[in-house]
């Protein structure tokens, strides 16, 4: 199925989906994501916590960086359209501001210097 959300500003939100698209506004806070699987998100927010999810793409704009613990098979590309009127206005009242850390993502499975195998960009 298709989730779509947006219109207002959320400071956080639980999502869980499996055979989902998720395309969430903006959130001012952290978007905590656990139990997806095959689904493809596009979001905005500060913080992206992301645990025990499966072979999901992400469309992330994020402002810290994303956290995956006990994951694998995970994308993550920048989120280059707004996705819905009136985003860039939801950007702005956010505070987030423009800088994106869509390919900085900390595993906390995955402690050494290599790249880890449970994610990569695209």
């Amino acid at each position: 199925g298709i989730f779509a959300e947006f219109g207002k500003q959320w400071y956080q939100r639980r999502v869980r989906g499996t055979n989902c698209t998720f395309i969430i506004g903006v959130i001012s806070g952290s978007l905590f994501l656990e139990r997806c699987s095959k689904s493809t998100f596009t979001v905005t927010c500060q913080q992206a916590r992301i645990h025990t999810t499966e072979d999901a793409t992400f469309y992330i704009h994020v402002t810290s960086k994303a956290i995956i613990e006990d994951c694998k098979g995970l994308r993550f590309g920048e989120r280059k359209e707004a996705g819905y009127e009136g985003y860039l206005e939801d950007l702005s009242a956010s505070g987030l501001g423009e800088k994106n850390n869509w390919s900085d993502v900390d595993d906390f499975n995955w402690l050494n210097k290599e790249q880890s195998p449970n994610w990569t960009t695209i």
